[in-house]
């Protein structure tokens, strides 16, 4: 199965995982109910909440030799997001640069961050965060449109076997990703 470290709060996943990334092992997974600074792109906050199931704010450590497709990464680990949400009856879409859309309003963040150590690439964290089961209330905290997959079904997600849909989905095409970058049917 998969190796994932649970947290019940911390500062950030992403933050946690590139301080340790030398004990992590590739495709670990640190994994937090709630995350007191959890961010995206150019520092802007995440909300975070456990209500109602929960919501996912994972860090995924990847450490692959070959990187030549790596700019291309938010955008696949994007697609593995919507991939999941299409599981559940969603139809999600893409927003460049790191945004997972549901008629409009944001269901997921996705940032990659390279860690490097002087010039050696040592590997890069996927810092994920999906709104699962924010109600109507809860999204009023979140400074743009916003949804979640309970707002938009009416179902509770569970989110550890979210967790479990899209790690297998994300490894599905690992492989053929670094060799090949992403092809045409991987755009959201």
């Amino acid at each position: 199965m998969h190796k994932i470290l649970h947290l019940d709060e911390i500062d950030s996943t992403s933050v946690y995982a590139r301080k340790n990334l030398q004990k992590l092992n590739d495709f670990e997974v640190v994994s937090a109910d709630i995350q007191t600074l959890g961010h995206g792109q150019f520092e802007r906050k995440w909300y975070s909440s456990n209500k109602n199931g929960g919501n996912i704010y994972i860090s995924l450590v990847l450490k692959p030799e070959n990187i030549e497709h790596l700019n291309e990464l938010t955008r696949y680990a994007s697609f593995k997001v919507a991939q999941t949400l299409e599981q559940y009856g969603l139809k999600p879409v893409f927003k460049y640069p790191n945004d997972v859309l549901i008629d409009g309003k944001k269901i997921s963040g996705i940032l990659a961050e390279s860690v490097f150590l002087g010039n050696e690439f040592k590997g890069v964290v996927v810092g994920i965060g999906t709104n699962l089961n924010l109600d109507k209330d809860e999204v009023k905290n979140i400074d743009i449109p916003a949804t979640s997959v309970y707002i938009e079904t009416g179902l509770q997600v569970n989110k550890n076997e979210f967790l479990n849909k899209f790690l297998d989905n994300f490894k599905n095409d690992w492989e053929d990703f670094l060799l090949n970058g992403n092809k045409g049917e991987m755009i959201c």
